[in-house]
């Protein structure tokens, strides 16, 4: 079966390799769950050194209080790099990418799918925890993280992060916990299993179909001062880059485009790489080039 199309990863992997370990390093969590980056890691368990904004605001919706903080923080880094952070540093879209290139069949995910992950924000990380959990009840703090309560949230029900960092290895090691696990924690191992699997057979499809943080995260995307930017002159309308583009963001490189790219660009920059004519394509950070194809060199 021939390759996928999956161009160059450059020095993107490199970075995702420094932040799996620094977002995943057992023995120096401590005070980093302060901190809320535009990452998927779990906020809950043990190997996470820092809060997964999508866990962070649900707890917030469960108490019923505004989060500033997290909102405020996710925003101006919105602005400031769109979601490179996804396509950088999040060590759920690192796996991803790395079961991707295993060969197999492959297709894309239709556009519409992309719209999902914004409803899994709304009901889910958000709606359901504010409308059914929320106020200052006895306790009510505490629901999402526990399975007798019946929470209905994003990290109960879905998150296949949690799923692979916590409740897998636990559920391996222990025989009597295994004993005990409820319909809810194997329907998210089934659902994890199946997020897994398609993400060997469609590129990032989690990262477009089923990501909450995804979802926030693009809401800035568009307004961020980091962009792409294409020099007419050179572009020869090769369409490498639509065509190695992990989240089919990437617009065709015409003029009625507005913008270079849609929402779900996460600024992973291997259109830029791969693009085979020297300074065609570039990305740009307030107006300043940071990248610029070299020319013909692939793989």
């Amino acid at each position: 079966m021939p390759r996928p199309e999956i161009g160059k990863w450059g020095r993107r992997f490199p970075a995702q390799i420094l932040s799996l370990v620094a977002f995943n390093g057992y023995f120096w969590r401590g005070g980093g769950k302060y901190l809320c980056l535009p990452v998927l890691n779990c906020y809950a368990c043990p190997i996470g050194t820092v809060a997964c904004p999508i866990g962070s605001l649900t707890a917030f919706a469960l108490a019923r209080r505004i989060p500033f903080y997290i909102l405020g923080f996710l925003g101006l880094i919105g602005l400031a790099v769109g979601r490179a952070f996804c396509g950088w540093t999040c060590p759920f879209g690192f796996f991803q990418d790395l079961l991707y290139r295993i060969r197999s069949f492959k297709f894309r995910l239709p556009r519409a799918a992309n719209a999902l992950k914004y409803a899994l924000l709304v009901v889910l990380a958000l709606g359901l925890p504010l409308i059914l959990a929320g106020g200052k009840r006895a306790g009510s703090e505490e629901r999402i993280t526990s399975e007798q309560s019946g929470a209905l949230d994003y990290c109960s029900l879905v998150c296949p992060v949690g799923t692979l960092e916590g409740g897998v290895p636990v559920l391996a090691a222990s025989a009597e916990v295994r004993a005990q696990a409820s319909w809810r924690t194997w329907s998210k191992i089934g659902i994890a299993a199946a997020i897994l699997g398609l993400a060997v057979v469609a590129r990032r499809s989690f990262c477009r179909a089923l990501c909450p943080l995804g979802a926030l995260m693009a809401l800035t995307s568009r307004v961020s001062v980091t962009q792409l930017h294409t020099e007419d002159k050179l572009c020869t309308r090769c369409m490498r880059c639509v065509k190695v583009c992990p989240t089919v963001a990437r617009h065709l490189p015409f003029k009625e485009f507005r913008t270079e790219a849609g929402a779900e660009c996460v600024l992973c920059l291997d259109c830029v790489r791969n693009c085979p004519e020297k300074g065609a394509l570039s990305a740009r950070f307030a107006g300043k080039t940071i990248s610029v194809s070299e020319g013909k060199s692939r793989e």
